[in-house]
């Protein structure tokens, strides 16, 4: 063991003392021209250059995607500073984010403007896929200013590609394997896309299938179908229309504690499964009735169906027993949105825009759960629940946000938004930051201010699951602020950035245990009981020296910290302890080289040590099963991946325009690590095939 961690830790020094070698050389290059800035629509609502912001802003573009060769989201979304992705296992199971030291729940998801988080902010990045995708802005810090309940911690906001140009299709097809057991990986993807002045369109569909890392009952697959259509009836007039289709089916065999805890008895089930379609759907009307005066009109619906069965079969796990356990959940998001932007250019000295906003919104949930768990001998050490959920509740909200320029340097926003809820009743957000650019040595000096709420779930607001709901809950808050410096070298070729970061969280809701003996009339379960903190640093850089090189990294520390536990004392969330799954350190690099039709990009992500919960179950007196809890230290791990890929153009008449030939490998070290404690993750797998361009 002692020299397996040697050996790790020389290739990290190695790798990371030749990114830095290679980063210093380039202050000798300086042949290429100045990269194009990137502008972000996220955190304004409106078109603003990222030199123009003042909160903390990641951009992942459709070129960074292909080069990494990524197909889920969550491969980019782990090597984000100030990002913590944790996914239970193998690939298709649950994939949760922590935004700055925050609970998996604090971050708003938007796809094409319309948020698709499960109603209290939960969402499983599992099943979201890079399809046809343009562009990923990643907003960090509270945004509840603009975008109401569940920005608590930050924003991801996914963006569907545009069609433009003369029609290109792509087919490709790849086929690999894992190391753990030579399970089959195939992932098969094609699009098409075009435009002209009138019209533009992009669509894509893909299948992946992994038969997973467990010799159990570990299949996933999924299908998604994603699509956009814009239309340009007139030049100030444009209307889109976006769908993305997810469909997935994960074989899991965990029950309680993950696939790797030492039970002297079976633990892992045969036949558990989890069915999702999810479903997410766009119009959007942007109108220039003068050319200050811009309106902007979004209607949207989100739909998720989920299936979850787990047949009993008590012969070959220790914990089922008939009928067995199974939840149909149906949940439907409605929105309607519009703002307007005016724009105010009278002085030279000055400029601002004005939005003015409205927006309206309607979740609803139809649950029905049944579940049987067996926690000693048949028949008395059975537990049988049964629940059925329906439940709804609606939103309005009024938001406003004033943007200044002044002298084309100092960047002021400000601004707030209203909630009406149905539930939690009304609340008021605000938010600030400020930018100041000084060109003369590339810097620019930013900081931001504001709060975030999130709402209950519903599950804690209207019960379920064997829980008594609490209809008086608060939403949870955050208050963040934050102060960073940007700086460019060498005509924007060099990029660096830090900031640091202040988050308190307070009013988490957390779960009550019913008093024994129960009164007549059952109390909620849920209260806002607890508070906690985070602090830290990210860092960041990237250059771009010429010769087709491409260097980047990032540096995440965080500090957490429970502050008030409720009373509760339990191992989740005790106070004076660290937040659960949050490591103090996390770092990523990558080197893209593109030469001619040769693409090879090579990235690193290290996690460092972090706290986690060990659940064990034993055989206790009577027959009845011991269940042991404990608090321990997660190992830290680093992951090297690699992509390759050639490009062979082929001009002229024919129809194919294009081959690509492409491989990569995942855990190329093969790392043995767990992301969460007691799920065992994918060691070495590779895959390659080929793409055709016509």
């Amino acid at each position: 063991m002692r020299f397996r961690n040697t050996k790790i830790m020389v290739v990290r020094v190695v790798l990371f003392f030749w990114m830095w070698v290679v980063a210093l050389l380039c202050w000798a290059w300086a042949q290429e021209e100045p990269l194009l800035e990137e502008v972000v629509v996220t955190a304004t609502r409106t078109e603003v250059p990222v030199s123009e912001l003042g909160v903390s802003a990641t951009v992942i573009t459709e070129e960074e995607i292909q080069r990494r060769q990524a197909t889920d989201v969550v491969e980019l979304l782990r090597d984000v500073a100030g990002f913590t992705l944790v996914q239970s296992g193998s690939r298709g199971a649950l994939a949760e984010l922590y935004p700055r030291g925050g609970e998996s729940n604090f971050t708003l998801v938007l796809i094409d403007g319309v948020q698709v988080n499960e109603a209290g902010g939960g969402f499983d990045f599992s099943s979201l896929t890079t399809d046809n995708i343009e562009r990923i802005e990643i907003i960090r810090g509270p945004q509840s200013a603009l975008y109401g309940s569940d920005a608590i911690g930050g924003v991801i906001h996914i963006i569907t590609k545009r069609g433009m140009g003369k029609p290109t299709a792509r087919l490709s097809t790849a086929h690999g394997v894992h190391s753990e057991n030579g399970a089959y990986i195939g992932e098969q993807k094609i699009s098409i896309s075009g435009g002209n002045e009138l019209l533009g369109y992009s669509l894509a569909f893909s299948r992946t299938d992994d038969q997973g890392i467990l010799e159990v009952n570990n299949d996933f697959f999924n299908n998604t179908f994603s699509g956009r259509v814009d239309i340009y009836p007139r030049e100030d007039l444009d209307l889109t229309l976006t769908a993305r289709v997810h469909d997935s089916h994960f074989e899991f065999p965990t029950e309680n504690g993950g696939d790797r805890p030492d039970r002297i008895f079976p633990g892992l089930d045969p036949d558990q499964y989890q069915d999702r379609l999810e479903a997410v759907a766009s119009a959007q009307a942007r109108f220039d009735l003068f050319p200050w005066w811009e309106h902007v009109v979004l209607f949207g619906v989100h739909w998720l169906d989920q299936d979850f069965r787990d047949p009993p079969n008590p012969t070959e796990t220790a914990f089922d027993a008939p009928p067995g356990s199974k939840m149909d959940s149906l949940e439907t998001r409605t929105t309607f949105d519009y703002h307007m932007n005016l724009r105010w250019e009278g002085l030279g000295f000055l400029r601002s825009i004005t939005t003015l906003g409205f927006e309206w919104d309607r979740e609803a949930l139809d649950l029905e759960n049944s579940s049987t768990f067996r926690f000693g001998p048949l028949p008395f050490g059975v537990f049988t629940a049964s629940s059925v959920t329906e439940a709804d509740r609606t939103n309005r909200a009024y938001y406003f946000q004033e943007q200044v320029t002044l002298f084309d340097r100092l960047h002021l926003t400000g601004g707030f938004r209203v909630e009406d809820n149905s539930a939690f009743g009304t609340d008021v957000n605000p938010r600030g930051s400020v930018a100041l650019e000084i060109r003369e040595t590339g810097t620019k000096l930013r900081a931001a201010v504001g709060t975030g709420i999130k709402e209950p779930t519903f599950l804690e607001n209207f019960g379920g699951f064997g829980t008594v709901g609490n209809p008086d809950l608060k939403p949870e808050r955050s208050f963040s602020w934050e102060v960073g410096v940007d700086q460019s070298l060498m005509g924007d070729r060099v990029q660096l950035g830090i900031t640091y970061f202040e988050n308190v969280f307070e009013d988490l809701i957390a779960f009550v245990p019913m008093p024994f003996p129960p009164p007549p009339v059952l109390p909620p379960n849920w209260f806002n009981v607890q508070e906690a903190e985070s602090r830290g640093v990210e860092f960041m850089a990237r250059v771009k020296p010429g010769f087709g090189l491409t260097l980047g990294g990032s540096y995440t520390f965080v500090d957490t910290e429970v502050i008030d536990d409720g009373g509760l004392s339990n191992l989740f969330f005790a106070k004076g302890k660290e937040l659960l799954r949050r490591p103090n350190h996390s770092a990523s690099f990558f080197v893209d080289w593109l030469w001619k039709g040769l693409n090879l990009h090579l990235n690193g992500t290290y996690v460092g040590d972090r706290d986690d919960t060990f659940f064990t179950v034993a055989p206790g007196p009577f027959g009845f099963y011991t269940f042991v809890g404990q608090r321990m230290e997660n190992k830290e791990y680093f992951l090297l991946d690699l992509a390759a890929s050639y490009t062979i153009e082929r001009p002229g008449r024919c129809p194919l325009k294009a081959i690509r030939i492409f491989a990569k490998a995942r855990n190329l070290l093969d790392e043995d690590y767990e992301e969460v404690l007691g799920y065992t993750s994918p060691g070495l797998s590779a895959l390659a095939g080929v793409e055709f361009r016509f």
